[in-house]
């Protein structure tokens, strides 16, 4: 299983430019901010499933341009999995015939090019090799976690959130989670923007992932522009033994 950093960004201005998009071998995306720009129609055609960790516009973005990308270029429909409330969110306000047609029922309601697909937490997602398990997570109402594993070795990419102490509890005996991909989006003099925000500062951090196994490494994403190395020297003075590695776009690693 490959997974490849299409785009990690906490804005735009910065180190990093191309906001959330992950993808999982060929066929699984991970969110579909404007890090979707880095492929081709080519690359774009082969994406069968995107698992949307909750409703932010830099989170999904691109999702509105790869269904009018791949529009009668795929025989069988785009899957959008999250939950029932960020799906709700996109049918009401991206989707919308407004701000973009609702691609649903495009080029009709029994044919079209976007399908919706509803999760709950816990329940896993089985797609060939791969299994994706949604973990809720404190940040817009509906906000999802994915852990993902192919039998052998995996990670969880927590999108957005603030703490969350149920999710390393439910992970801390997870033997096939090598890699976490977590959201550190404020510097430590911003703490009080992090919480009313519902990210994560360094201090907040550590604080939420002290019974994370120290064998999993921590690759942090969604930083803010103009303070990457505020917030990775905060993390790497204060973390103890726990290595800390900024998540980059281009990234790729393989489990």
């Amino acid at each position: 299983m490959k997974l490849e950093v299409l785009g990690c960004a906490g804005g735009i201005g910065g180190r990093e430019s191309a906001t959330t998009s992950l993808l999982v071998d060929d066929d699984i995306l991970l969110d579909a901010g404007t890090g979707l720009a880095a492929l081709d129609l080519e690359r774009l055609v082969r994406i069968d499933h995107v698992f949307i960790t909750h409703s932010h516009l830099d989170h999904v973005a691109g999702l509105a341009f790869l269904v009018d990308a791949v529009l009668g270029k795929r025989e069988a429909p785009v899957t959008v999995h999250a939950s029932q409330r960020v799906i709700e969110a996109l049918r009401r306000h991206l989707f919308n015939w407004v701000l973009w047609p609702d691609f649903a029922s495009i080029p009709d309601a029994s044919n079209p090019v976007l399908r919706w697909s509803e999760l709950a937490p816990g329940e896993p997602c089985t797609i060939g090799r791969r299994r994706l398990v949604p973990h809720a997570v404190n940040h817009t109402v509906g906000s999802l976690a994915y852990l993902v594993d192919n039998s052998r070795s995996g990670f969880l990419f927590t999108g957005d959130m603030a703490s969350t102490p149920d999710l390393w509890r439910a992970l801390r005996d997870e033997a096939l989670l090598h890699k976490v991909i977590v959201d550190c989006s404020f510097a430590n003099a911003d703490r009080d923007i992090a919480e009313r925000s519902l990210h994560f500062c360094p201090a907040s951090l550590l604080a939420d992932i002290r019974e994370l196994s120290p064998d999993v490494d921590v690759l942090i994403y969604h930083l803010k522009p103009g303070h990457e190395e505020t917030i990775m020297r905060e993390l790497r003075a204060h973390g103890g033994q726990r290595a800390f590695t900024a998540l980059s776009g281009g990234d790729v690693f393989s489990f």
